[in-house]
């Protein structure tokens, strides 16, 4: 047995002694600089900055989604809403609203081609009173112009309404002009033919159910004041026929010739496109 001496120096080998090698560890405090490294990085509560949470990024992303989606629900919404049946207020069936019409000069002039068929259905109305105070005075054709009065308000109302006003509102309602052709053209027809018939009933010849000029001024001369009041409203009204709707019809006419695809040719497109169903009893259809 061999015996080794009792003062042999365990560390005097460098490779055996483990307090001769540099600092390998992660974490040195107290270096040169005093600097102090961090085993665990930009981790956690260790004084890093936090990184960014993907679950928190994708809720956000969904509500931004989620908020874009109902705006647009909103919008379809409100534009299904403006173009709702509104018109008549007590019973609604068809849409009427000038101010879905971005162009000022086109809205205003709708306006007052609204004007105009509101006082022609008023003056339809004076002149059917017109006329049945012209029978109670005695007239000679007071049965004759009561009975054809009563007509007039009936079918012109409503003839005036398809023909003429609701074609030019929907016209005026395009952007395109190949799309208001037919529109426009409509109404240069039977707009027209309103005019000659505002300036018949104008003329007030006895038994053609007009209480306008002729047929007051015999109620003035007979003494019959209160028919003669009505004719003399009913006259001023179809006054306001003449004039008024002459002067709109010369505006649209002059949009028209500013508009060169609100032409024939165009308009004779729509017409072979479309059945005449369509056209006068579902115009906005088309």
């Amino acid at each position: 047995m061999s015996y080794k001496p009792a003062n042999t120096d365990p560390f005097s080998d460098p490779a055996k002694d483990p307090f001769s090698q540099p600092n390998e560890s992660s974490v040195s405090i107290g270096a040169e600089g005093g600097s102090t490294t961090n085993a665990y990085g930009d981790y956690g509560g260790y004084g890093g900055r936090s990184q960014p949470d993907p679950r928190a990024e994708e809720l956000s992303r969904r509500e931004a989604e989620l908020a874009r989606r109902e705006q647009e629900l909103a919008r379809r919404e409100q534009e299904t809403a403006s173009y709702r049946n509104n018109w008549p207020p007590f019973y609604p069936f068809v849409h009427y609203d000038p101010d879905v019409i971005e162009d000022g000069s086109k809205r205003q002039t709708i306006r007052l081609i609204g004007y105009q068929w509101y006082a022609l259905a008023a003056t339809l109305l004076i002149n059917m009173l017109g006329c049945i105070f012209l029978l109670l005075a005695g007239a000679s054709e007071g049965g004759a112009d009561m009975a054809s009065s009563i007509s007039y308000v009936v079918v012109i109302t409503i003839a005036s309404f398809i023909l003429w006003f609701r074609p030019i509102y929907l016209g005026y309602c395009r952007t395109e002009g190949k799309t208001m052709a037919i529109f426009f053209y409509i109404y240069f027809l039977f707009g027209g033919f309103h005019l000659l018939y505002s300036v018949y009933m104008l003329v007030g010849i006895p038994s053609t159910g007009s209480a306008g000029l002729i047929n007051t001024i015999g109620m003035f001369t007979q003494g019959h004041i209160l028919a003669a009041v009505f004719g003399t409203i009913a006259t001023v009204g179809w006054a306001f026929q003449v004039l008024g709707g002459g002067f709109l019809y010369k505006r649209i006419w002059d949009f028209k010739n500013g508009n060169g695809d609100i032409s024939m040719e165009n308009a004779t497109s729509q017409l072979k496109a479309s059945s005449i169903k369509t056209i006068v009893l579902h115009q906005s259809r088309m």
